[in-house]
């Protein structure tokens, strides 16, 4: 049984899987209340399965990019049930989650977007190959406008849209395709599914040395 934890943003999610069912998700928006609703979602969320912590063999775990707040209470969390209880733990990028939800198609490059704060978006690049989305650059920081500029091809954009860079991006109409609200929520039934592919092919983290990526703000805007 893994559990799937993400609080990278101001969004919590959880979800039991066991490689066959999800057994439980949940989603829910929490700007500023992470340390006091996680830990009592996760155990609702094993009563609600009528699972108990000790049917728990993993943890799949958002790393980032995200809040620092927020990856750090996940992380911290994670982290403190891995060693407690000797979990195997299996972290997956923020964005990894974000393209999961989108079948890989060779006419179109994804962008996987989440806030960061102060008007800026943190941004990571996606190709398709052989049937999978993989990263085609380092993720970086953007604001909507340059975001815009960067974006001349034909390409998906998908996450955390808000109005504005909805606005804006919506002009480039020949270039940009804006995922729908539905498809932008961050499943963490997905982070589920990727973190259990890799702990099956032995692809585990050492929850030791394991800490959380962020993307600094005070990081150069690409022009």
């Amino acid at each position: 049984m893994l559990l799937a934890i993400d609080t990278a943003t101001s969004k919590i999610g959880i979800a039991l899987f066991d490689g066959i069912s999800v057994l439980h998700e949940a989603v829910w928006q929490s700007p500023y209340r992470h340390t006091t609703e996680l830990a009592p979602a996760i155990d609702a969320c094993l009563v609600r399965a009528e699972c108990s912590i000790e049917d728990l063999k993993a943890v799949g775990l958002a790393i980032g990019p995200g809040s620092y707040t927020g990856l750090r209470i996940g992380v911290a969390v994670a982290k403190g049930m891995a060693l407690a209880r000797s979990l195997d733990l299996i972290a997956v990028s923020t964005f990894e989650i974000l393209a999961a939800a989108f079948t890989p198609r060779p006419d179109l490059q994804l962008v996987a977007v989440l806030e960061a704060g102060r008007g800026r978006f943190s941004v990571g690049w996606y190709q398709a190959a052989k049937d999978e989305w993989h990263a085609s650059s380092p993720p970086e920081l953007h604001t909507p406008e340059t975001l815009s500029k960067a974006i001349r091809t034909p390409t998906l954009v998908c996450g955390e849209l808000d109005d504005s860079l909805r606005k804006i991006l919506g002009r480039k109409h020949k270039n940009v395709i804006l995922a729908s609200p539905s498809a932008n929520l961050r499943r963490p039934a997905l982070l589920a599914e990727l973190a259990w592919a890799r702990w099956q092919a032995g692809e585990t983290d050492d929850p030791e040395t394991l800490a959380p990526v962020y993307l600094q703000t005070t990081q150069n805007i690409p022009g």
